[in-house]
């Protein structure tokens, strides 16, 4: 799930969000808003990579992950893709659709995390996030 979700996350900071930024009304909101809902998921996944599936406090964490995730999903089907496509030409579409094709296929075939381990303080989605971008948040 870590991996899925950072790839993801990844993706759209650089290809989407830029774009929503520029074409749509409030657009620095929006992709704010968006990021922060994803931030808010690594979070948990981060939590969730602190305990024990058996621990008490183990499936809370994954529904609250689903919720946020849910939520995340329901924004950009809702709000951000139907705005896209009244703003940006069919050209620009397809564009935008072929870069984050082109990136998510890009960040698949990078490793999940580095050989040298977590470290002091890095999480696995911290360790996935640097291991695609050569940076961390």
């Amino acid at each position: 799930m870590t991996v899925a979700v950072v790839r993801h996350s990844v993706t759209e900071e650089v290809h989407l969000y830029p774009t929503v930024r520029k074409a749509l009304p409030n657009g620095d909101r929006i992709a704010d808003e968006e990021i922060e809902e994803l931030t808010e998921a690594e979070r948990i996944l981060s939590d969730l990579d602190a305990v024990d599936p058996r621990d008490p406090r183990f499936d809370p964490l994954v529904r609250e992950l689903m919720d946020v995730v849910s939520m995340h999903i329901r924004g950009e089907e809702d709000l951000v893709f139907p705005e896209l496509r009244e703003r940006l030409t069919p050209e620009e579409r397809m564009a935008l659709g072929l870069r984050v094709g082109e990136a998510a296929a890009a960040v698949q075939g990078v490793p999940p995390v580095s050989s040298e381990g977590p470290g002091p303080g890095r999480t696995l989605a911290a360790r996935v996030r640097e291991q695609l971008t050569g940076r961390t948040r």
